[in-house]
């Protein structure tokens, strides 16, 4: 499992808002990574109400929230390295995931 970017649960639900946006680049999200995200909310403590509205939005295939980016480029290189285990979890990095890390690397200031 990832260790939490920060101690903050709500800094970690931003986070994970940003991750799921990681996973969802290719406009799919395979079994092994929702689970992954299902898994590392509770473990980054993430109120279970945003966890709750996270994972229905993959489900239903709706558009996610959008993480608070100014928050994000506190901790930015382990927001990155969130970001890179999450798009391995399910063995298949394609080129819309690393296009989109590089995106983030942007947005992050890195």
């Amino acid at each position: 499992m990832i260790p939490a970017p920060s101690a903050d649960p709500l800094f970690n639900a931003e986070a994970l808002k940003l991750l799921l946006q990681v996973a969802w680049a290719d406009d799919s999200l395979d079994p092994d990574e929702r689970a992954f995200v299902a898994a590392l909310g509770p473990a980054w403590h993430v109120p279970e109400a945003v966890m709750a509205v996270l994972l229905d939005h993959l489900d239903r295939g709706k558009p996610l929230p959008q993480p608070n980016l100014q928050l994000l480029r506190a901790k930015p290189d382990a927001v990155i390295a969130a970001g890179e285990a999450l798009i391995a979890a399910d063995g298949v990095i394609d080129g819309d995931e690393l296009d989109f890390m590089d995106q983030v690397r942007e947005l992050l200031g890195r």
